[in-house]
């Protein structure tokens, strides 16, 4: 049983109380003691008894205050005392001679010392393992926490660091206790820290970002909190630390996010306004083109801005996928005849082959985003082989969206949730160069592209089709095994 330590009203711990007051009177079972008690005065008056009557002279208590100290010790004062008492029972009733008045005196006064001095011995002893365990438990507690703990005196010096704190700046506990915590701050924020530390004597502290200086030189961005304890003795800082680092590059891909967008907004709109002027311009010249005569001279130029017109049309559209645009134009398609006649009319290099997959997959969605949607995913297929022979397999399938399958060594990207209902499937693949985890990351930025004659919008587009349709789109890829894309479109 560990002993309590006594606490004013107010949280603050009192003064100690005399020896003899904070002696406890049982250790463990009551019952015990008393036992163990009763033994060890009969062993030690029987002891007595049989040198006695060998003709030996002793003093004729000396034997009962080792059974004293011992029952104190292992049962408690009570314990104790009740030897004493049967001490002198014992000697009274069974001694051959009996004890002398200063003997009877030397067992009243040495008898309750004994007691309550080595019941005190044995509360020092549980106290000592009681603090210890909990040293232990808060040893062990902090080391596993993934924030920086540390406890700093009064005047700045650190006393504890924890496993934590310790590997993430290099050095180890030894060589960071008695640091003052100054020195793993940059100095042009070491005021901030000094007055962060002066609120939290006066319990005022709040969080604080500071800068901590590792022993590489490197630098931890912080979010340092601090805590004044107060105990009997002195005033300890306890000190906890974030790491903000992750929590900034999230606020900063945040704020990149929010920047695409509203980008993306502004060229949905530009696009979308464009897109009406080629409208007018290539019908303008195509009828143009059809009023003049067979070989007039202008026929050639007004050719030209119909094909000019056309391409700016394929690449508007493009800009429109890419920013989520979706068209009020809807019909129902058949993918597989859709996927059969881009092929048909989108060349593709003589050395790759098609190899296609394709259910009956009708679909209520806008005729030119899917023709985008194949196409960008195919054509980007067939980049991924370069110069060489290559095959791209396409699968069109009706059902739930599966869970994507993990490659170890596979880079990965996945957005947007189609639910459990179901689900048109698109899936392309090939086993060209692949993409490596950097390139994947930038693989989805606009005008982005590793390839010498390409746009860099054939997966902006995809990605922007899919998030139009609100459904799932998952890439997985390895530098030299090839690509793997699936997109799984909500049934209407």
């Amino acid at each position: 049983m560990v002993p309590s330590v006594p606490v004013s009203p107010k949280g603050e711990p009192r003064s100690p109380a005399p020896v003899i007051l904070r002696a406890r009177l049982h250790y463990g079972s009551p019952a015990f003691g008393y036992v163990l008690s009763f033994a060890l005065t009969t062993v030690a008056g029987v002891f007595r008894l049989a040198l006695a009557e060998r003709g030996g002279y002793l003093f004729p208590f000396v034997f009962f205050y080792p059974a004293v100290a011992l029952a104190s010790f292992m049962g408690g004062a009570g314990p104790g005392l009740a030897a004493v008492l049967l001490g002198a029972v014992f000697a009274g009733l069974f001694f051959p001679d009996p004890p002398a008045p200063q003997h009877w005196i030397a067992l009243a006064v040495i008898g309750p010392l004994l007691a309550t001095g080595f019941a005190h011995l044995r509360s020092l002893r549980d106290r000592g393992r009681a603090i210890a365990r909990e040293f232990v438990n808060f040893k062990l507690i902090g080391d596993h926490a993934s924030d920086w703990i540390l406890l700093i005196d009064q005047s700045g010096l650190i006393r504890y660091v924890n496993l934590k704190a310790s590997r993430d700046l290099g050095w180890t506990d030894r060589e960071l206790t008695g640091r003052h915590i100054e020195s793993l701050v940059a100095e042009a924020e070491r005021p901030l820290l000094s007055a962060a530390l002066e609120k939290a004597k006066s319990g005022a502290g709040k969080p604080i970002e500071l800068t901590f200086e590792r022993r590489d030189k490197s630098f931890a961005p912080m979010e340092l909190g601090c805590t004044a304890v107060r105990t009997a003795e002195e005033l300890v800082i306890h000190a906890a630390a974030r790491d903000i680092g992750e929590r900034r590059r999230i606020e900063k891909k945040l704020r990149e996010i929010r920047h695409w967008e509203s980008l993306g907004a502004l060229a949905g709109g530009l696009a979308h306004d464009f897109n009406n002027l080629l409208t007018s311009i290539l019908g303008n010249a195509s009828l143009a083109r059809n009023i003049l005569p067979p070989g007039h001279e202008t026929a050639p130029l007004l050719d030209g801005i119909v094909e000019s017109a056309e391409r700016s049309s394929d690449l508007v559209r493009m800009l429109l996928a890419a920013a989520g645009y979706r068209s009020r134009d809807s019909e129902t398609l058949e993918l597989h005849q859709l996927l059969d006649w881009t092929l048909a009319t989108r060349p593709l290099p003589p050395k790759i082959r098609v190899a296609k997959e394709a259910v009956v997959a009708p679909f209520e969605g806008d005729r030119h985003a899917f023709e985008t949607l194949l196409w960008s995913l195919i054509s980007n297929a067939a980049e991924a082989y370069g110069e060489k022979d290559g095959e791209i397999r396409v699968a069109i399938r009706l059902g739930p969206a599966p869970i994507p399958r993990r490659e170890a060594r596979a880079a990965t990207f996945e957005e947007g949730d189609p639910g459990s209902g179901e689900c048109l499937g698109i899936v392309v693949e090939d086993r060209g160069s692949g993409m490596s985890p950097e390139i994947l990351e930038r693989a989805f930025d606009p005008f982005f592209t590793t390839r010498f004659t390409g746009r860099g919008l054939g997966l902006p587009a995809v990605r922007g089709i899919v998030r139009a349709y609100r459904g799932k789109l998952s890439l997985e890829t390895a530098v030299g095994e090839g690509t793997r894309v699936e997109v799984w479109l909500p049934k209407n």
